[in-house]
């Protein structure tokens, strides 16, 4: 499977699927093996779990994270980047979050 065909799984999942927080799960704690969260361009977030055949055919050609994941809704787009150390020497989630 291929990156192209697991993000139209991930639709066709989310499309159909009741969202997560019906479900019991929440975005304010860690994930579990097996639980994804689907983000779309326009900011909708579903998080559920997902059956282990299907997360080792999502899992092929992904890459692991290497740092923290950052997403924003900035003048009607949807955003993600990496953190990183900021000019000023603070990492960019600890300026964003305040610290």
């Amino acid at each position: 499977m291929n990156f192209k065909q697991a993000i139209a799984g991930l639709l066709l999942a989310g499309s159909i699927a009741s969202p997560a927080f019906a479900q019991g799960e929440t975005l304010d704690k860690a994930y579990g093996s097996g639980v994804m969260t689907f983000t779309t361009p326009d900011g909708s977030i579903v998080r559920k779990s997902v059956p282990a055949a299907t997360m080792k055919e999502m899992t092929e050609g992904a890459m692991p994270m290497t740092a923290g994941v950052m997403m924003m809704m900035h003048d009607g787009k949807m955003y993600m980047m990496a953190d990183k150390k900021m000019p000023n020497g603070k990492m960019m989630s600890d300026m964003a979050m305040g610290k």
